[in-house]
């Protein structure tokens, strides 16, 4: 009898510990993406009721341009081969660095010399390239690193 009360308790324990865990991110729609994202700025910049307005407005038209830029393989599960990708990962870019163009002429001199700067800060504090693929990706070299100024190398190495 202590040992199925051990176990449920132990089950039961473990149901909570994975219910408390936050939700994922890719639970959000487009609509609370660019909230979450208007939210930050908000913070760091302190926006007007105009500026919040008109940057949702940016951020809405380029998830909107991005939902219509997807190819029918990926939903299909198909994987485009790398000329493929890396074109489109050149229109990615390019479409952010627009939009990010639009948000800096809606803000103040103050406020755009800080969102270069939080521009500047999050590409360095983020995850270092490749991390998720144990830094050697697919397609990385094989002799060393994926870029010259890092000096990881890959886990087949160390």
């Amino acid at each position: 009898m202590k040992k199925i009360v051990l176990v449920l308790t132990v089950a039961l324990l473990g149901t909570i510990v994975m219910n408390a865990q936050p939700p994922r991110r890719s639970g959000m729609n487009p609509g609370q993406m660019v909230e979450k994202r208007v939210e930050r700025l908000d913070k760091a910049l302190s926006l007007t009721e105009d500026q919040k307005a008109e940057i949702i407005k940016i951020y809405s038209q380029e998830m909107e341009s991005m939902g219509k830029d997807r190819p029918a393989k990926k939903e299909r599960g198909e994987r485009p081969d790398e000329a493929t990708m890396k074109a489109r990962n050149e229109q990615m870019k390019a479409k952010r660095e627009a939009t990010e163009a639009k948000i800096e002429a809606v803000l103040t001199p103050e406020q755009a010399a800080k969102y270069a700067e939080l521009k500047q800060r999050d590409g360095k504090r983020g995850r270092p390239h490749d991390a998720k693929r144990g830094h050697m990706g697919k397609g990385a070299k094989k002799e060393g690193c994926c870029k010259k100024d890092c000096n990881s190398t890959s886990k087949k190495e160390k």
